[in-house]
């Protein structure tokens, strides 16, 4: 009887054992606490993460934009081709960054160059959602229009450069809100600031789009 009594507790007890055991198979990456030039403390991964190449780096946003996990459509389908097409620039809210706790330190190969930053130096590196209002009429709607692959005027979603519309909102009193992600590197690792953005400044991101008459 008395060991009736205490089942629950032992229940318990093994259920907080396997938890503990699962949290210990997920690794926490070693940080260290870093005061940077512009007066903030960051957390910073001690691992430093290496993208020799421009593909490995695009690969790894994609990831990234696929965790943004936003009810979405975004894509052209073949009823739209021939449908108005148009394009904004810039951005509209203060982009937040998505991984705020922790910065990433990373080199990157001869082809960062082109982006004003040095190859083999270390950085820090975080990711930006950047958030655009896509203008319409009360009786349109608005879908994202097709990047290439090779496009630098915009971000990336899960699928590679472009964004996502913001399906559930819908038609917003004359907008739709669109998102993209882009990467920061704000900081090179003696943490002077550097505030560069990949693919290109927020300023000049062309959100092109497509749209649509509802009635």
């Amino acid at each position: 009887m008395r060991l009736l009594k205490f089942l629950p507790v032992l229940a318990i007890m093994a259920m907080l054992a396997v938890a503990c055991s699962n949290d210990e198979d997920t690794p926490v990456p070693a940080t260290y606490q870093l005061r940077a030039a512009d007066g903030r403390t960051i957390t910073v991964t001690t691992a430093v993460q290496q993208y020799t190449d421009e593909n490995s780096f695009i690969e790894m946003l994609k990831q990234e934009a696929g965790d943004m996990k936003l009810p979405t459509r975004s894509g052209t389908a073949e009823s739209e081709v021939n449908a108005e097409r148009k394009t904004v620039t810039g951005y509209d809210e203060e982009p937040f960054l998505l991984n705020d706790d922790v910065w990433q330190k990373v080199r990157f190969g001869s082809w960062c160059a082109q982006y004003g930053l040095v190859s083999g130096e270390e950085y820090l590196l975080n990711f930006k959602r950047v958030t655009k209002y896509i203008p319409c009429a009360y009786n349109e709607m608005v879908v994202a229009d097709a990047y290439l692959p090779t496009d630098r005027s915009m971000g990336f979603n899960r699928s590679g450069v472009g964004y996502e519309i913001d399906g559930m909102s819908g038609n917003d009193n004359g907008k739709y809100y669109a998102y993209t992600l882009v990467a920061v590197i704000g900081y090179n690792a003696a943490g002077n600031v550097v505030n560069e953005h990949y693919p290109c400044s927020l300023e000049y991101l062309c959100w092109k789009y497509i749209v649509l008459q509802t009635e």
